[in-house]
C-alpha cells in the first residue's frame, strides 16, 4: 500500500464519519415529515437518480457487461443485504430503546474489521490490536448508561435484530471491497440504490409529500445528498485501504454524532434535544479517539 493511498483512505474514511455523524440530526427532522420507510426509500431513489447522472457523464454503466453470473449474483447479495440492514434496524428500533439501538449498531464497523483480518487475510499489528482493543473498552465507557439499561430489561430479541442489522451491514460492505476489483464504486453503487428503491416503494407512501415545510424538505434533502456522499466516500475508502483501518475510522462515528447533536441542540434547542455526557462518557471518547488512531495512523510498509 503506498502512502497515497493511505491518505486517500484515511481522509475518504473521515469524510464518512463526518456525513454519518450529521445524517441523525437531518433524519431526526425528516421524520417529522414522513414515515421511515417512505424516508428510506426516498433517499435510495434520489441518491440513485444522482449517481446514475454522474455515471451517464463518464460512461462507466458500461463496465457491468464485463460481470459475470457469479459477480451479479455478488452484487445482487450486497444490495439485499444494505436493504436487511436498513429494515432489520428499524425493526429492532421498534423492539428496544434509541439508545440501545445505537450501540448495538456500533458493532458494524468492528465486523468489518474483523472480516477484513479473516477474509481478505489483512495485516493486523499489535499496534492495531491494542488500538481495536482501546476502541471496544472506549464504546463500552462511552455507552455505559445505555449498557446498564439493556441489561436490566427485556430486549432480548431487540438486541439480536440490532446485532443482525449490524452484521449485513458488515457483510454489504465486505462485499462491496471484494466487487471493487472488477467494477467501481459508483457501479456498485448505482445497482445497489436503484434495486433498493425498486424493492422499498411497496412500502412507502408518497400521499403526504405535499404537506412537508421548507424546514423538512431541507432536511430530507440533506439527507438524500449524505447517502450519495458518504456512501461514495465509504467505497472508495476501501479501494485504497484496507477494511480493518476503514472500520476502525468508522468508530469514530457515535462521538462526533454526539458533538454534532450538542452543537446543532445549542442553536436550535427548538429542534433538537441536546443529549447528556457523564463523566465515563468523555473518558470512553478518549479511548475511542485514541484507538481509532493508534489502529488507522500507523502506515504498513510500502509495496
Amino acid at each position: 500500500m503506498t502512502e497515497e493511498n493511505w491518505a486517500k483512505g484515511l481522509i475518504l474514511s473521515l469524510i464518512t464519519v463526518l456525513f454519518w455523524s450529521t445524517l441523525p440530526i437531518a433524519l431526526k427532522i425528516s421524520l417529522t415529515a414522513m414515515d421511515a420507510m417512505t424516508l428510506t426509500w426516498f433517499r435510495f431513489l434520489i441518491a440513485g437518480l444522482i449517481t446514475a447522472l454522474l455515471m451517464m457523464a463518464s460512461r462507466r454503466w458500461q463496465e457491468f457487461k464485463r460481470l459475470n453470473t457469479s459477480q451479479w449474483l455478488w452484487l445482487g447479495l450486497a444490495a439485499a443485504m444494505l436493504i436487511g440492514n436498513y429494515v432489520l434496524f428499524l425493526i429492532g428500533l421498534a423492539m428496544t430503546s434509541p439508545a440501545n439501538a445505537q450501540v448495538f449498531i456500533q458493532m458494524a464497523p468492528l465486523l468489518m474489521t474483523l472480516g477484513g483480518v479473516l477474509i481478505f487475510k489483512e495485516s493486523f499489528s499489535r499496534m492495531q490490536l491494542l488500538g481495536a482493543t482501546s476502541v471496544v473498552v472506549g464504546l463500552v465507557l462511552f455507552f455505559n448508561d445505555q449498557i446498564q439499561q439493556i441489561f436490566n430489561s427485556d430486549y432480548t430479541v431487540g438486541i439480536w435484530v440490532m446485532f443482525l442489522a449490524a452484521l449485513t451491514w458488515a457483510i454489504y460492505a465486505l462485499i462491496q471491497k471484494k466487487l471493487a476489483r472488477v467494477l467501481s464504486s459508483q457501479s456498485i453503487l448505482l445497482f445497489i440504490y436503484l434495486f433498493a428503491s425498486v424493492v422499498l416503494v411497496f412500502w412507502s407512501d408518497v400521499s403526504g409529500f405535499t404537506h412537508i415545510s421548507p424546514l423538512q424538505w431541507w432536511a430530507i434533502a440533506y439527507a438524500c445528498i449524505n447517502t450519495v456522499v458518504a456512501y461514495g466516500a465509504f467505497a472508495e475508502a476501501l479501494n485504497h485501504w484496507n477494511a480493518s483501518r476503514v472500520g476502525m475510522v468508522l468508530a469514530l462515528t457515535p462521538v462526533i454524532t454526539l458533538l454534532f447533536i450538542n452543537l446543532f441542540a445549542h442553536f436550535f434547542p427548538h429542534l433538537l434535544a441536546a443529549e447528556t455526557i457523564q463523566g465515563l462518557g468523555y473518558v470512553g471518547m478518549a479511548f475511542i479517539v485514541s484507538g481509532s488512531m493508534l489502529a488507522s495512523l500507523k502506515r504498513q510498509p510500502k509495496s
